[in-house]
């Protein structure tokens, strides 16, 4: 007998005909092993014989609550079984929502495949999809080391932001840690309606960062203040996936775009399967691939085109799924290397069996200047030729007016043209001669430079662009460090105004080919907000600071402190 929920019913109008044609749901409120229940649909084909079949699982945390999902088109074409499960605290699940608690999902999961293997219509094969937080579900249920649990495809999915929001480098992902915690609050609080504008209330810019729950006009939000307890300490959850990614015995279609805020948790995830996981099944069949997206997908079709869709994506990756439930021991794309990605600037699908490909070498290129890098219209040059004796470079870092993500919005615009922002003077700007030849980059790009600051802690962002003939300065990647962060993520040490530090920034990865007439050009300034959290430059504790201070930041790039770009050359392109 079909159960509907004992508070609400559903609205279907729109959907009563689909259901009826494609599907048979059954509902039901799943006790977890602490008592909440999970609200929980099951949609089974609609000429469902009773045979035991797959499953088809997705649990996420943003159910409607006046409406039904469509289930997967999957059911119908390849008769399994859909289950979709509103994590806890969201949609009809009780409890509460709080993603920093590791062990939650992946109880709340397993609790799931304990009540799965009781069913008679399971015939033992499950596999999970699904994006951003729907694709950290997965990585918390392939833990669970559930053996029917046969494929996963987490598609722009965290495997450490969740737990802290914190970056490499230090800092935080301040727009994610307030927008998106902070609205999944006030939906299960307040329903979907009438949802507020974090930025627009002056939310993101507000202090101190502890209190931005309360400054929106809620009590204490448990998860907003877990989600920046770490602020502090930023290192200790981002070492959890390297425990149990390597000892997951379920292959994954790991995905991801180039502009993507968790684009290096996709690739590290797919590196710790690939070349550390104890099961020989599950090297050979994961697979990544990676895109011209953000985290919704292509946001500039005026650059990318129809080679920019994720048509062959979806196709690929319920391919590698159906795959697995008809067959878990045997390839489900025989065909496909390891890794599928998009080259920039050629604008075209590449393969190779490693990331990052094999055939790579690391190329320098040095910063240099007369003293007066500031601004686009400075004299910032970066070459291959190593420094002599040059002045450094000074700016002015100002958390209350900092330099801007994406036009100051909260927003991931993917490779947009960053021409205004280098219009300031707060930001340095070195870029090479406009090239002769294609010169193609793929992997890790890393900056390694000396500075000095005038105040106990700061921040340094590194923005690298590509110049096109046009001059619009297309963003490519980014990275930052947080002074107090420099040796160690999870002990900070303040530093002294007016030494002189190494630093190194990792700028994670990219592909991209530079063609004859473009540049390429990196940008160093003090912020990169509202993507990443400003620094209050007072060497307080981060997460009650009240006080913005001015820093005064000194960059060297002379032969005793060089300045220089780490690139991967792809050789023999």
């Amino acid at each position: 007998m079909k159960q509907t929920h004992p508070r609400d019913r559903y609205n279907v109008t729109d959907n009563n005909r689909i259901f009826d044609i494609i599907c048979d749901l059954h509902v039901r409120m799943l006790t977890a092993r602490d008592g909440v229940k999970l609200h929980t649909n099951i949609y089974f084909p609609a000429d469902f014989d009773n045979t035991p079949s797959p499953v088809l699982l997705i649990r996420t945390p943003y159910c409607l609550t006046d409406r039904l999902f469509l289930p997967d088109k999957r059911v119908s074409s390849h008769k399994v079984i859909y289950i979709l499960q509103a994590c806890r605290g969201t949609g009809w699940s009780e409890g509460d929502f709080d993603p920093t608690d590791k062990d939650v999902e992946k109880n709340d999961v397993e609790d799931l495949f304990r009540w799965l293997e009781k069913q008679p219509w399971f015939n033992g094969r499950c596999a999970m999809f699904g994006s951003s937080y729907t694709g950290w579900v997965q990585w918390c249920a392939a833990q669970t080391g559930f053996e029917k649990l046969v494929g996963i495809a987490p598609r722009v999915a965290p495997v450490y932001a969740c737990l802290g929001g914190g970056i490499k480098g230090g800092g935080i992902r301040h727009d994610l840690v307030i927008n998106w915690i902070l609205s999944l609050y006030h939906r299960r609080k307040y329903g979907f309606v009438n949802m507020p504008n974090y930025e627009e209330m002056g939310i993101l810019k507000h202090l101190p960062l502890s209190g931005c729950d309360q400054a929106a006009g809620y009590e204490t939000v448990t998860a907003y203040q877990n989600m920046i307890q770490h602020v502090d300490s930023p290192g200790k959850p981002m070492k959890y996936h390297h425990e149990y990614i390597p000892a997951i015995k379920t292959p994954a279609f790991i995905s991801g775009g180039w502009f993507d805020p968790f684009k290096d948790e996709t690739i590290e995830s797919f590196q710790l399967l690939k070349y550390s996981a104890t099961a020989e099944k599950v090297r050979r069949f994961t697979r990544l691939y990676i895109g011209p997206w953000e985290h919704a997908g292509l946001v500039n079709p005026d650059l990318f085109g129809e080679e920019g869709s994720q048509d062959d994506l979806n196709v690929r990756e319920a391919r590698f799924l159906q795959g697995l439930l008809e067959n878990p021991d045997m390839d489900p794309l025989p065909e496909m290397p390891a890794v599928r990605y998009y080259m920039l600037g050629e604008n075209s699908w590449r393969n190779a069996d490693d990331w990052p490909p094999q055939e790579t070498r690391d190329m320098k290129m040095y910063l240099h200047s007369g003293g007066n890098a500031n601004s686009v219209y400075g004299d910032g040059i970066l070459n291959a030729t190593p420094p002599k004796t040059e002045s450094p470079d000074i700016y002015i870092s100002n958390p209350a007016d900092p330099v801007v993500s994406c036009g100051g919005i909260c927003a991931t615009l993917g490779c947009y043209d960053r021409s205004t922002d280098e219009k300031r003077p707060d930001v340095l700007v070195y870029t090479t001669l406009p090239s002769d030849v294609p010169l193609t980059f793929a992997g890790q790009v890393k900056f390694h430079f000396s500075a000095s600051a005038s105040t106990p802690d700061t921040d340094y962002c590194a923005i690298l662009t590509m110049v096109t003939p046009d001059k619009r300065s297309l963003f490519l990647t980014a990275g930052q460090i947080r002074a107090r962060f420099r040796n160690d993520m999870e002990h900070a040490e303040l530093i002294i105004p007016g030494k002189i530090y190494e630093y190194n920034i990792d700028l994670s990865h990219i592909a991209v080919k530079i063609l004859p007439g473009y540049a390429l050009r990196l940008e160093l300034c003090g912020q990169y907000f509202p993507f990443w959290g400003r620094n209050s430059n007072t060497g307080n504790p981060l997460k009650d600071d009240t006080e913005l201070q001015i820093s005064r930041h000194t960059i060297f790039h002379d032969a005793k402190h060089p300045a220089y770009l780490e690139l991967p050359v792809l050789i023999r392109d």
